[in-house]
Formats: C-alpha cells, structure tokens, sequence
C-alpha cells in the first residue's frame, strides 16, 4: 500500500483558486440561446470557480459591448463570487502618433464605468497586455521593456485618478525561458507592482510523461523565489499542452489548440495532466492557477462590419475577445463549439479540471503533501469552514491502494469523485460526475483504492441536503416551463421525459418535440444535491 502524508506546514500560504480563461464572455452575442444556457451558463456554474482570467480594459471598447459583458458577469462571476484578472487581448500597436496618456485614461474610464456602475467589483487585478503583445505582433514589448514599464505607470496613475482598487500586474510573459522578464519588472517597477505573472504551456512533454511535475516545479521555482525578494506572490496565469509540431497538421491558418484535440489518442492522459499542473502550482506556493480555457473559442469566420445583426456580432466579437478570433483555431475548451455540426459535446478534461475548479477555490490553505511513489502526485487544502479537499493521481496502469495520512480533522465522510482514463464518465449534458462511495477517516488515516491511470478527489466540501421540488411544470406553445427554484443553494435544472434525462439548463423553460411524454423537472444544487 503506498503512503501519502498530508501535514498542515508551520506557515500556510492562501491559495485564490483553479481557474479558466472565459473568452466566451465577450462573445455571447454569437451563442444561441441553447448553448448558452444548455452549455456555458450550465457549465460555468456546476463548476463554479472561484478565480478567472478574461479579455477586458479595451480602450475602444463600446457602451453596448461594456453592458454586454456586465450581463455575462451578473449570470457568472456575481453568483460564483469568482475573483477576476483583466487583460486586453493585444493592446493596440504603438506608432509614433500613439498617445499613451489617452490610451491609459481610455482603459481606466472603462473599467470605472465596469466597477462603478455595473457594480462588477470581482474586477480586482489588470495587465498592460497579454503576453506582451501589441496589435498582430506577438510578444512586441518584450523587446521593448521600457515602454511596458511607460505604459504600466501610466496605467498606475490612471487607475489612481478613477479610485479603481485594481492591482497591476507584470509581466504575463510566456514560458520559462521568458521568465527573466519578471526579474526585470522587480528591479524596475516594484512599486507600483502588486502581483507577478507568467503562463506555462508544456510544448515538448507529451502528456502522461512522468517527468512532466518536476518539470512543472521546476519552471515555477524561479519566479516564485524571485517575487519572494520583494514580498509578493506569482500567479500561473495561464497554463495548457500545445503539439509540439503544429506544421505536420497541414492546416491553413494558425492552429491554437489543446494536444488533445490535435492527438485525439492522448485525450485521456491529457485529461489527468492539465490538473498535474494545477497540483504542482498549488504545491510550489502560487497565488492561483489558470487553465486555457473554459470553453473552446467558435470557429474562425470573416470579421467584417455589416448591416445584419449577425455581421456586426461577429465584427464586435472580432474586436473584443482578444486577436485571433476570426483567423485561426482556438479549442483548448472543456466544451466544443462547433455550430455547422452542433457539436457541444465535453472533453475529457471536464470530469478532472471541473473537480480541480470546483474543491481547489479562492481563499483555502494549502496543506503539504510528500509521497514516495513517482508515479503518484497530490495536493490538498482546507477551508475556512474547515472542510478539506484532496487530489491524488496515479499513473501506473494498475490498481494501487493507498493510504492517506491526514493531519487535518474530517467531520464527516469524504466523498470521493473518479476520473479514470479507460472509463471516462462522459455525460451527453455535460453535467460533472457524482461522487462513486463516501471514504471514512480512521484513526488519522484514509485508506482508498486508486483505479489504473487515474485522479481522484476527496472532500468534505459539501452538505448533504434535498433541493427544493420543482412546481408549475407546464407545456405551452411546443416549450416546457417551470417556476424558478428559489433554493439558495440552487445550481441547475435537469429535464426529464418519461424517466430519461434529455437536458440540463439554467433557463425555466426548454423546446421539447413529446408533447404526449410525462415530464419532470429536477433542481441540482450546487454540492450535486438532487432528488434522484
């Protein structure tokens, strides 16, 4: 039996969240009322993470377009109390007529109308750009560090005058080998820096490898140690696996995708090794940890300004969900989008990431977790209410008991939730797996089996309850419809017809083609509570 012990360290660091990349905020115009609620809202919010990253602070962002996110916000981020870090997709280009006063006076004026009037206060840190880039050219200012620094405290002095508390962050470089910038940021703009921040995209190791975690630790060591000089903390602010080859596909176009999707074999492993990335910065001391993405981006169309409704949705998604968008592939997403096939099936990664969102959420602290076995990995944190939360991968391709060592009191059972790579537990509604046993804590111990190539998770995150009955069901007009579950702690809504679930959906109401089928409605709080 392999040994895992969790101890409470002598000093504990506060852990903000797993979390996304939700480019779908800024592109809900191009959704159809299925899919955002069937998929994304429905998603989001059984998920519900507690920390994410997002496209925001465009300086020629419209009113429209600014009310149109805020109403994204009010469905998510409000009702998940997800604390939020902005970035422009790619800040304009800087030509020799660019005035970085007004640009920086343009972002402020509408992260101040954001914060103030739409009251999306989770709004809580900004960067000058992702990855350093500007306008098509990837990357621009890192070769001109100076003028990120220029256009960071302009930045600065911006927000100061609009009162926002929105903490600058730097330098949101890509890649260990860029890492050396945010020595820089230290040495050069400290003081009016309030966080660090790099992204981490496993481009040579294949998914599975078992190198990849001390790889992961590794690449994480130096800009945690270097923040540390100055009292401040590191933020993965973004993390995935890229195919290394992306010219052997033959595509036309850029090709921003998951290795999973250009390797469809590897899915599975895929699926256990974006949550080992997570452990190993939860592990290394990261202030959070954020996967691209959520949901896949849709495909590639024409950007062009119109007359039609439709047109100038794309044309206004184009603008504000951060370059790319029209030109080239982006599916890195828990969920597709592919409208021409209706395709909004999950990835595998649903049923590891959703659970690694889910239990692993802003303000917990992080236990320490030491085991011998290399084939093993954990982490584990507790919460204020005293719950604790555990994960724990084994990629051996057998059965391995183990016994967990727990330092921290459990109140009651662990539910245990299991994602094995020979058995993904697919759900046509994409609706997260519910716990497989309840596991008891005996004598300091926790003694579990875990399934070959696989991640589990244990928890006490959670209240054992029934959700509220759901009334008012009735057909009119080829829809079904319900009264709205007024549970506080109400999640979703499972549809039913003659005993077999056929939906899941935050919505009150749903098309339906039997209007002969007996039909019921179920509410699933937000632990995975329901009547069934």
């Amino acid at each position: 039996m392999e040994i895992i012990k969790i101890t409470k360290p002598r000093q504990r660091w506060l852990f903000a969240g797993v979390g996304f990349h939700n480019s779908e905020a800024t592109m809900t115009a191009l959704m159809s009322k299925e899919f955002l609620n069937e998929r994304v809202l429905k998603v989001f919010r059984e998920i519900s993470p507690t920390f994410s990253r997002l496209f925001i602070g465009f300086a020629d962002w419209t009113k429209e377009a600014m009310d149109s996110f805020a109403d994204y916000y009010d469905k998510t981020f409000r009702m998940t109390d997800t604390l939020l870090y902005g970035v422009p997709g790619r800040m304009p280009m800087i030509t020799d007529d660019f005035n970085i006063e007004e640009y920086c006076e343009k972002v402020a004026s509408n992260l101040d109308y954001l914060v103030n009037v739409r009251n999306c206060t989770k709004i809580r840190y900004y960067c000058v750009t992702n990855e350093l880039s500007c306008g098509s050219t990837y990357a621009y200012l890192s070769k001109n560090l100076g003028l990120f620094k220029k256009l960071h405290e302009c930045l600065y002095k911006a927000f100061a005058r609009h009162r926002l508390n929105i903490g600058l962050i730097a330098t949101d470089c890509s890649e260990p080998e860029n890492y050396h910038q945010i020595d820089w940021a230290i040495e050069n703009m400290d003081e009016i820096t309030e966080m660090y921040c790099a992204h981490l995209y496993a481009w040579g190791p294949v998914p599975g490898d078992l190198d990849n975690y001390k790889y992961m630790c590794d690449s994480f060591a130096r800009p945690l140690a270097s923040v540390k000089t100055v009292q401040k903390r590191f933020m993965l602010g973004e993390f995935g696996y890229i195919y290394p080859d992306k010219n052997k596909l033959g595509l036309p176009m850029g090709n921003d995708s998951a290795y999973c999707v250009d390797v469809p074999e590897k899915e599975p492993d895929f699926a256990i090794a974006l949550p080992e990335v997570a452990m190993a910065a939860i592990n290394g001391g990261c202030f959070a940890a954020v996967s691209w993405t959520m949901f896949d981006y849709p495909d590639p169309f024409i950007c062009e300004n119109g007359d039609s409704a439709a047109e100038k949705a794309r044309y206004d998604a184009a603008r504000f969900s951060g370059y790319g968008l029209p030109y080239r592939y982006n599916k890195h997403g828990l969920v597709r989008w592919c409208d021409d096939e209706r395709d909004y099936r999950s990835r595998a990664a649903l049923y590891t990431m959703g659970y690694m969102a889910k239990l692993f959420k802003k303000g917990s602290r992080v236990l320490k977790c030491d085991w011998d076995n290399r084939y093993i990995r954990s982490c584990a944190i507790t919460n204020a209410d005293g719950s604790v939360s555990i994960a724990v991968i084994n990629w051996k391709n057998e059965q391995t008991d183990v016994c967990i060592e727990l330092e921290h009191s459990c109140d009651k059972p662990l539910r245990k939730y299991v994602f094995e790579a020979g058995n993904i537990p697919y759900n046509d509604f994409c609706d997260l797996q519910d716990f497989s046993e309840l596991v008891n804590k005996s004598d300091g111990k926790i003694e579990t089996v875990l399934p070959p190539r696989s991640i589990i998770f244990l928890t006490t995150d959670y209240t054992d309850r029934i959700p509220s009955e759901i009334s008012g069901i009735r057909i009119n007009e080829g829809e079904l419809h319900w009264n709205k579950c007024e549970d506080d702690e109400h999640c979703y809504y499972r549809v039913y017809a003659d005993g077999k679930q056929f939906a899941s959906t935050v919505a009150q109401s749903i098309k339906i083609n039997d209007i002969e089928a007996k039909y019921e409605v179920l509410s699933v709080d937000k632990w995975g509570n329901t009547r069934r």
